[in-house]
């Protein structure tokens, strides 16, 4: 009996470990429940989605469950940024918009069509930082709407626009990883040139770039040198959406389906 119950517990600890490893993952909620998910942001541990019927849901990723916030509004979104404990949209229009999710009031910020041209945005500390077509950089106040451009029209190529350390990243068409300044518009490359190439999503968490590639292969990356490592299989080839949670990053699959991702 003793010897029974010592082989057990081999085997639990042993089931535990693999779970336990960095990039394995676990279905959350039903299967397919986001197949019509056209826009994905998360917040504070807060998945925010708009679906093709112009609804917005906030999720709660570690348990799955969800619930519509307001009308269907959003069938003319074009982009969408959650920050600040609010929801930012931009309408095919260039119009910009902030919905508050705990009373789904949604309000206009700014003039109308301003932001026609936007190509990547994302929400930092009472500013929304978006990227033209142009190639130029600006930052537009969260409550009022009021914007203004940052150094030169140098992101012409940005594929990809994060937020994390107070600094602001960008993966350019080419593949490589830009640091850039909220204070000047400065930037300067981080890690190898075209890196990034093969890049199909991304996230930041805790200080770390989270991307997957093409390969199916999901890569964490050091901000600070642009040294990454890959985490677990290739298992993340039908990734269409990845954000962070308080404890995880998490990914939607084009099955509609949502996977926690383990870091640690």
């Amino acid at each position: 009996m003793i010897r029974k119950l010592s082989q057990l517990l081999i085997i639990l600890s042993i089931t535990t470990a693999l779970h336990a490893q960095p990039g394995t993952w676990r279905q959350v909620g039903q299967a397919g429940a986001w197949i019509n998910t056209k826009f994905a942001s998360s917040n504070n541990g807060v998945l925010y989605t708009i679906e093709e019927t112009g609804a917005l849901y906030k999720t709660n990723p570690s348990t799955g469950a969800w619930q519509k916030i307001g009308n269907s509004t959003y069938g003319n979104t074009s982009q969408l940024f959650a920050g600040d404990a609010y929801v930012y949209t931009i309408e095919t229009n260039g119009s910009l918009f902030r919905t508050n999710p705990s009373n789904a009031n949604w309000q206009q910020l700014g003039a109308t069509g301003a932001w026609i041209n936007t190509i990547a945005g994302v929400v930092n500390s009472g500013n929304i930082y978006t990227v033209e077509s142009t190639g130029v950089l600006y930052h537009t106040s969260a409550a009022t709407g009021v914007w203004q451009k940052i150094g030169n029209a140098d992101y012409i190529n940005t594929r990809y626009l994060f937020n994390e350390n107070g600094k602001l990243y960008t993966i350019e068409k080419d593949g490589s990883l830009y640091e850039i300044s909220t204070y000047n518009g400065s930037w300067k490359r981080v890690g190898l040139a075209g890196a990034w190439v093969n890049t199909i999503a991304g996230c930041t968490y805790k200080g770390s770039l989270y991307t997957v590639e093409s390969s199916g292969a999901l890569y964490k990356t050091n901000l600070s040198t642009g040294v990454w490592v890959q985490m677990g299989k290739a298992d993340f080839a039908n990734t269409k959406f990845l954000f962070a949670g308080e404890s995880h990053i998490y990914t939607i699959e084009t099955s509609g389906t949502l996977y926690e991702i383990n870091l640690y």
